[in-house]
């Protein structure tokens, strides 16, 4: 095969090339949001959603592989204002009191673009995720954005706490609304002592600093168990629900209760 044509469908990266995230950009080919409801642990309900991108092909080349492979190309915040444009669109959907988490990274957040969307929306509904598809360059930067978008409403949430070091200085310095606690650290919770203490002791951090703790991945009975009498206010994972599209999540929302088990 050609290496032109290797890179225009992912070549042997396993990455989509830059051809394919061109068309993406332009219309060509369509983007999708899918949708994962955060449980309530204190309500039994559901607090809100997380917004989900779905690309070509799904689910390969995955949603990072798109995101890692328009990065290279120099269209990484390109590529995430569109999907922050279609998750937003979603809003209206979204049931009074729902909120609905959107993923960006440091570099997205500070294009004017992105920042225009979010200033645009019902600011009480949404909260912004940070996510590592790179290091935070220039953190007083990112902190002037992040305080304009607090003034207008908008929150922020730590995505993968645990899983790097980069977590850890997110939290340290931008003094998050949420923190998302990473599967690593919620997967086998249930029958691991040390992962007990771990989320202990997560728990008192976000007490003392008013942010709210959120496990991911949970993916059994006992860790939801387990995450509960601890303390943990909000969860999301394949046990509770999975992602799927809008017109299969939303109609439930508002009378299943968790774990929902049936979703494709």
């Amino acid at each position: 095969m050609p290496v032109a044509q290797q890179r225009a469908r992912g070549g042997r990266s396993g990455l989509p090339g830059p051809r394919a995230v061109v068309d993406v950009l332009s219309g060509d080919r369509d983007v999708c949001m899918h949708l994962q409801p955060v449980a309530d642990l204190r309500t039994g309900g559901f607090w809100g959603v997380e917004a989900l991108a779905r690309f070509p092909g799904h689910p390969r080349p995955g949603p990072d592989a798109w995101f890692v492979s328009a990065l290279r190309d120099g269209r990484g915040a390109a590529l995430e204002e569109l999907t922050l444009r279609a998750a937003l669109a979603l809003l209206p959907r979204l049931a009074d009191g729902m909120r609905l988490t959107v993923n960006l990274s440091a570099e997205a957040l500070l294009q004017p673009g992105v920042q225009a969307l979010l200033l645009e929306t019902p600011a009480d509904r949404v909260l912004v995720e940070l996510t590592e598809h790179e290091r935070v360059a220039d953190y007083p930067a990112l902190l002037g954005v992040l305080t304009a978008l607090r003034s207008a409403g908008i929150g922020l949430a730590i995505d993968d706490f645990g899983a790097g070091h980069s977590s850890l200085q997110h939290v340290l310095n931008l003094d998050p609304e949420m923190v998302k606690l990473d599967l690593a650290l919620v997967q086998g919770v249930g029958g691991c002592a040390r992962r007990q203490a771990l989320v202990e002791a997560m728990l008192t951090f976000s007490r003392r600093t008013d942010a709210v703790l959120v496990a991911e991945g949970v993916e059994e009975a006992d860790d939801l168990e387990v995450l509960t009498g601890l303390g943990v206010e909000l969860a999301q994972g394949f046990f509770l629900a999975r992602p799927a599209a809008p017109d299969v999540v939303l109609p439930m929302l508002a009378d299943a209760r968790p774990p929902v088990l049936v979703l494709p």
